[in-house]
């Protein structure tokens, strides 16, 4: 953002910084609608706007929206929450008329065994504990309220397809376990992981049979690895097997090189086209704000507040 950017977007907004709840003010001034549009089911990573789960929610209430994607509570891991910060979650969603969208899950965030990892990240959670971390994740999912899942690939390796026949049979395992306990998992295009671009998730879902495994489809991070998101990766995509979504903005230089994040309602991906091709197709599961970059002059809540408040101006698009 150019400083003459940031300066129109302030004297927009009446100057963020410091501010409470903006969306009231702003709503009143049509600066976004009121409620999020074309019947999605929108929501946010609640983390995004605060650490501090019930500040979270009292923002994006203030935005009208009513479900929320659970991954940081009070600046820990959700997998790592107290039984009484779990229920504290229950009673703050009942409080606030909140729905869980999915909780995000660390899981299979580590290497394959036998493999190398190319960029040498660390593991989460190492491979032996996988399955516990599953189980911790599907309690958490039962208590507040939803049977959705978020989990990965294994750290991305240099030629991922070579693995993918192993990466679905640890998806057949995973998804018969979660099967048992009455959960759903979604599988996210997540660039430092196998399957990071919507062909990759397309190619993976159809070597797995289980009926509860399908797909986070985020339509941002292929475009790290060269794809384009809508309508390239979307159309790749098994639809009925999409339950779950991440939607941003992004950019890349020329080539796809240094690829980087925007406000929802800026940058390359075609968001309009995409909410038009979800409304053709009937979509009807849940989606998240997820914003992860600090834009110059604002700090993560702000940059949040004004990703979403872009996201509900291309929500009211006309869909046809």
């Amino acid at each position: 953002m150019s400083k003459n950017d940031r300066r129109h977007f302030l004297r927009q907004l009446g100057t963020i910084a410091g501010s409470t709840l903006l969306a009231p003010r702003a709503r009143s001034a049509g600066l976004f609608p009121a409620l999020p549009q074309g019947g999605f089911k929108l929501g946010a990573i609640s983390d995004g706007f605060s650490e501090d789960f019930e500040e979270a929610l009292r923002i994006m209430k203030s935005y009208g929206l009513k479900w929320v994607e659970i991954r940081s509570i009070w600046g820990i891991y959700n997998m790592e929450a107290s039984r009484a910060q779990i229920a504290r979650v229950k009673e703050l969603l009942g409080q606030y008329d909140f729905k869980v969208s999915a909780v995000a899950t660390a899981f299979y965030k580590c290497a394959l065994p036998g493999t190398k990892p190319l960029s040498g990240e660390k593991d989460i959670y190492p491979y032996s504990g996988q399955m516990d971390l599953l189980e911790r994740a599907a309690e958490r999912a039962q208590a507040w309220g939803t049977d959705k899942l978020r989990v990965f690939t294994f750290w991305r390796v240099a030629e991922p397809e070579k693995h993918y026949a192993r990466i679905a049979e640890e998806m057949e395992k995973a998804g018969e376990f979660a099967r048992r306990v009455g959960v759903r998992l979604v599988i996210e295009n997540e660039g430092a992981c196998n399957v990071g671009t919507g062909h990759e998730l397309a190619r993976l879902l159809k070597l797995v049979r289980s009926t509860n495994v399908g797909a986070n489809w985020d339509v941002g991070n292929g475009l790290w690895l060269g794809e384009v998101p809508y309508p390239d990766g979307y159309e790749a995509l098994e639809k009925s097997r999409i339950w779950h979504m991440h939607v941003k903005g992004a950019e890349c230089d020329a080539g796809f090189k240094n690829c980087r994040e925007t406000f929802a309602d800026q940058g390359q991906i075609d968001l309009a086209g995409q909410f038009r091709a979800l409304a053709r197709d009937g979509y009807d599961g849940t989606m998240s704000l997820e914003c992860e970059f600090e834009a110059p002059g604002l700090n993560r809540q702000q940059t949040n507040r004004r990703s979403l408040e872009g996201l509900l101006k291309v929500l009211a698009q006309p869909k046809a």
